[in-house]
């Protein structure tokens, strides 16, 4: 049976040390960073909290959730103010900007991006985009609408409304909130999440099935329900033809969103850095949810990706990596996200050392909503984080 070392937080395994051995004699981490989940940006005393357990832990970078479920902690003349913020004068990212910048930490301004509402009722701010134009939000392939189903948020697979990728409004809006966002804060990175459909049978938006109808001549829907006579006239290639075209033009709808973002951010602040929260999966991010990270890459529309390997097996962990590399995976522009709300404490340190033996040059902990949780959480995996 293989020997433990006891610590306060759990057992490690003699493997462990051994791993921390032989990688602390390797490359240094150039990306330390953190993710923040929107709950601790409510009030002053959370955010101060936040910037001291940052500055402790010896991270370089904070991913703060400034755009959660389409409302704002910043302040914005477009986008209503998040109903948790008290006292409501209070500007959370000015704050974050302002002490982390002090301390030399860089601020990433997470951007929850399709991904609009997952209460099981509707916001009440009337000027909420739920509210005010609920024909952008998705339509699944029965025809049911993402608002129509929200008593079944975290049922069912289901994670709320998200705002239609193929509806041409969506876009222009959403780039419209970066403009204001990039123009009023200093911050050195957006970082995107939900960047993405919720599953395959996603993406019927009305206006967006027009538009593909309008450059094919055929409904998305026929492709799912195959009736009509013109559908029964087509052979099986041509009809697979339509299925790659319908999943091109939903997958494209994404990209266009990246591309414009990273130039309309990059003509404001060449120096920011443009990032997004990634299925750590290339093959099904890319097939399933439509989200062509590798190739947002590839055309330099991101800096950098954050894959969420949240695997709690090593193995599993393993295999994600495994995976990227398999895909012609650019290992420098990825920082490993590790989860850190699901296992024990070594397992997090076994995932650092892990991902520095693999040469990636930066890791992003999900979440600082741990240390919240569990102050002692910590304890072990901070002399690694400063240390590495």
């Amino acid at each position: 049976m293989m020997q433990a070392i006891r610590l306060k937080t759990g057992f490690i395994p003699v493997f462990f040390i051994l791993l921390l051995i032989t990688t602390s004699l390797q490359a240094k981490l150039q990306v330390k960073g953190l993710w923040v989940v929107r709950g601790t940006l409510t009030t002053p005393a959370r955010v101060d909290q936040m910037i001291r357990f940052a500055i402790s832990g010896g991270y370089t970078d904070i991913f703060v959730q400034v755009r959660g479920r389409g409302d704002a902690f910043y302040e914005s003349k477009m986008v209503p103010k998040s109903s948790l913020v008290r006292p409501r004068t209070f500007d959370p990212l000015a704050d974050i900007i302002h002490q982390a910048h002090g301390a030399g930490i860089r601020v990433h301004a997470w951007f929850n991006t399709y991904l609009a509402w997952s209460a099981s009722s509707l916001p009440s701010d009337t000027k909420h985009v739920v509210n005010m134009h609920p024909e952008w939000f998705e339509v699944n392939a029965a025809g049911t609408h993402d608002l129509a189903r929200l008593k079944e948020v975290s049922r069912n697979g289901f994670e709320g409304a998200y705002l239609a990728p193929t509806n041409p409004d969506v876009n222009p809006y959403l780039l419209s909130l970066i403009d204001e966002l990039i123009a009023n804060y200093q911050i050195d990175g957006l970082h995107f999440d939900y960047l993405r459909f919720q599953d395959t049978d996603y993406g019927y938006n009305r206006d967006g099935r027009k538009h593909f109808m309008l450059d094919h001549q055929v409904d998305p829907l026929t492709l799912v329900n195959g009736g009509g006579s013109y559908w029964y006239s087509l052979n099986a290639a041509e009809k697979t033809q339509y299925w790659t075209l319908w999943n091109d033009f939903k997958r494209q709808s994404i990209t266009n969103f990246v591309s414009d973002a990273a130039q309309l951010a990059r003509d404001f602040n060449p120096k920011i850095k443009i990032s997004a929260a990634v299925k750590p999966n290339f093959q099904q991010a890319y097939h399933r949810y439509f989200q062509d990270w590798k190739g947002w890459l590839e055309h330099d529309y991101l800096d950098f990706v954050v894959p969420m390997n949240y695997a709690v097996a090593m193995p599993d962990f393993e295999n994600n990596i495994t995976l990227m590399r398999n895909a012609g995976v650019n290992f420098a522009q990825v920082y490993m996200g590790i989860a850190t709300y699901n296992q024990q404490p070594y397992a997090v340190i076994g995932k650092i050392y892990k991902t520095i033996s693999m040469a990636f040059p930066g890791i992003v902990l999900f979440s600082y909503d741990t240390y919240e949780d569990e102050p002692n959480y910590f304890d072990t995996i901070q002399p690694v984080i400063r240390k590495n």
